[in-house]
């Protein structure tokens, strides 16, 4: 089974007892599981260069080889006793080692979602912020508005009602007024550029109030 595992990631030694069949190095197993644990260096210094080389190459952008063959061999050591002595180490060093690359990228996935999702989740907040503020802007501005409408007098006021809230036609309106198309054309663009100058200098006011 590791044995698939090494050939996947492309590591399987083409002479395994480079690595495999060392009388030291297996050993140095056997010593370290009957408890000599410093003899673990002699492992390291035998496997760890081959192991890099490999995960060099199938690391994506974001994860150390380096980490990933320490934490492997650290993973090694914890569950040494299930190595077979005898058998292909380096292979079933790869199997934990894919294990790792695999958990460390799933990790780095989940981080990059919850990085994107609070990204939208900021976005959204900012957005949200901004349509209430123009919200409350327009709200402010038909406040004045309505203020300034109440201060024309009431001639215009009716001039207004007609032309906006029944929506009139300006010749029916002239013919209620007894005025000319013209006329109250004129009269409508008056009133709209008093209401115009009436909400600004409130808008200022306002400003100069909240700054």
């Amino acid at each position: 089974m590791y044995g698939r595992y090494a050939v996947r990631m492309g590591v399987m030694p083409q002479d395994r007892a480079v690595i495999m069949s060392q009388p030291d190095t297996e050993s140095a197993i056997e010593r370290v599981k009957a408890g000599a644990v410093d003899q673990y260096r002699t492992v390291i210094a035998a496997f760890h260069q081959p192991l890099r080389a490999a995960l060099v190459g199938l690391c994506p952008p974001g994860i150390d080889a380096d980490e990933i063959a320490h934490v492997t061999f650290i993973e090694a050591y914890r569950h040494l006793e299930r190595y077979r002595s005898g058998s292909n180490f380096f292979a079933w060093l790869c199997a934990i080692a894919r294990n790792q690359l695999l958990a460390e990228s799933k990790r780095l996935l989940r981080q990059s979602r919850n990085q994107q999702n609070y990204l939208e989740h900021a976005l959204t907040q900012r957005l949200l912020a901004v349509a209430e503020a123009h919200e409350e802007l327009s709200e402010i501005r038909f406040r004045f508005l309505n203020e300034c409408v109440a201060l024309l007098n009431p001639a215009a006021q009716s001039v207004l009602e007609a032309r906006y809230e029944q929506r009139r036609a300006i010749d029916d309106i002239a013919k209620m007024l007894s005025k000319t198309v013209s006329a109250v054309s004129v009269q409508l663009f008056a009133i709209r550029q008093k209401l115009r100058e009436c909400v600004e200098r409130k808008w200022r006011s306002h400003v100069a109030a909240n700054s």
